[in-house]
């Protein structure tokens, strides 16, 4: 009776010896049900650090269109009132040439700022998708441990009845039974600190997408590495050629460029045309004669035309401090391109030699020890069944099981994690 019972015992607790190597997300009960490339499209368009971004967008559009806009012209009005009769009114209109380049260098910089601008969006989004599918990968592994505990957990619970009814019936010490329920309660709570793992990366995911903390959520899907990565090589080049951050610095180069030229023609010669007209009613306190012989007060109202130009004239100030500072800055800013493209280098490759033994750690798990601890298990129970050894053995080897599989997610978690840094490193996703 002693065998059978403990045959029936085990049989509960070793369910878990062949539970599936993966398991997918938790189902949707209510709520927003996305996939992962629904969440990642979610969050780029979402995200309100995003929204930021792309009104700094809006805002370095509306400099091009002002760097495009000539000066305003100038009106002047005056007026003069003698104490006597006389008066003069004077009105003139000063046109401002924007002689040197100035628009053009205006404008050059302007655009520039925006390339700037745009090439930041597209870095931010390449950072955000990023960082979204690493933290998917973080509820993925979760749901799959407290997936594993969860059928674990039911197995023990199971046992433990089995052996509390053969605890009353005489057939099985009480220690057995103390066993299982430190058993039960252990995994009870691993699975609170499991389950609270989840719901925290569940509530980060949310922030990332722009959605309230209070909206349910789920996220279908799986942690399993990805079908394919970029060759090296060819990562490297487009890495080079076309990632959003270093597209950035260029245009910030080319900014710097852009702004010494326009520090340079503000400090040419420049000019203004003005036109005018005076209205003057002069006259004198005397009397004059007419041609009929007749005397009349000496007043009378005379009419003015004029033009002319005022030239500045860049003798003592031709800007040279701040074409100074542009060229400083037009150095510094090639001196930050190198460093990024140095960094990239130093990215792409780290992501590739992460991946890379990722996936020798996850080959051994597949191949050299998932199935080594399956056989260590059934061998164990084997030999409960024959009364050779005792249920805290079997418990014992049912943890070393369990951590195996939780090193197995761990192993997939990184092979995951990685092949999303090549892609943040690369800029373009993984398939």
């Amino acid at each position: 009776m002693r065998a059978v019972g403990r045959l029936f015992i085990l049989g509960a607790v070793i369910v878990m010896a062949h539970t599936p190597g993966v398991v997918r997300g938790q189902p949707a009960t209510a709520g927003i049900d996305l996939t992962l490339e629904e969440l990642v499209a979610r969050a780029i368009t979402e995200n309100p650090d995003l929204h930021a971004a792309r009104a700094e967008v809006d805002a370095a559009m509306g400099r091009v269109q002002q760097a495009g806009l000539r000066p305003n012209p100038m009106l002047d009005l005056g007026g003069q009132k003698a104490l006597g009769p006389d008066n003069n009114v004077m009105i003139g209109v000063t046109v401002p040439l924007d002689r040197g380049g100035r628009k053009e260098a205006r404008v050059a910089v302007a655009e520039r700022e925006l390339q700037m601008k745009r090439a930041q969006v597209l870095d931010r989004e390449r950072r955000l998708a990023a960082e979204v599918r690493l933290k998917a990968g973080e509820y993925f592994a979760g749901t799959r441990n407290l997936a594993v505990t969860d059928e674990l957990l039911r197995a023990n619970r199971d046992a433990l009845r089995l052996v509390q009814e053969r605890v009353r019936q005489g057939a099985t010490p009480p220690l057995e039974e103390n066993l299982m329920l430190v058993e039960v309660n252990r995994l009870e709570a691993a699975r609170e600190v499991q389950a609270s793992r989840i719901e925290v990366a569940a509530l980060q995911l949310k922030a990332m997408a722009g959605m309230a903390p209070d909206v349910a959520f789920s996220l279908r899907g799986e942690l399993a590495p990805p079908r394919s990565v970029p060759e090296r090589t060819e990562a490297l080049r487009r890495t080079l050629e076309a990632r959003p951050d270093l597209v950035a610095s260029r245009a910030e180069a080319a900014t710097s460029g852009a702004r010494i030229r326009k520090e340079q023609a503000e400090g040419r010669w420049d000019a203004s045309v003005n036109v005018g007209y005076q209205r003057q009613d002069f006259g004198f306190m005397l009397s004059g004669l007419t041609d009929s012989g007749a005397t009349r007060p000496i007043q009378d109202v005379f009419h003015y035309f004029g033009a002319g130009v005022t030239i500045t004239l860049p003798v003592r100030n031709r800007n040279q401090g701040n074409i100074a500072a542009a060229e400083a800055e037009a150095r510094a800013a090639e001196r930050r391109l190198e460093f990024m493209e140095l960094m990239a280098r130093q990215e792409g490759g780290a992501a590739f030699t992460q991946y890379e033994a990722a996936q020798r750690s996850l080959q051994i798990y597949e191949r050299g020890v998932r199935d080594v601890a399956r056989r260590n298990l059934d061998i164990v129970r084997r030999t409960y069944e024959l009364g050779r050894t005792t249920l805290l053995d079997v418990i014992a080897e049912q943890r070393r099981y369990i951590e195996i599989e939780n090193g197995y997610t761990e192993a997939l978690r990184q092979v995951y994690d990685a092949a999303v840094e090549i892609e943040r490193a690369v800029g373009t996703p993984s398939r």
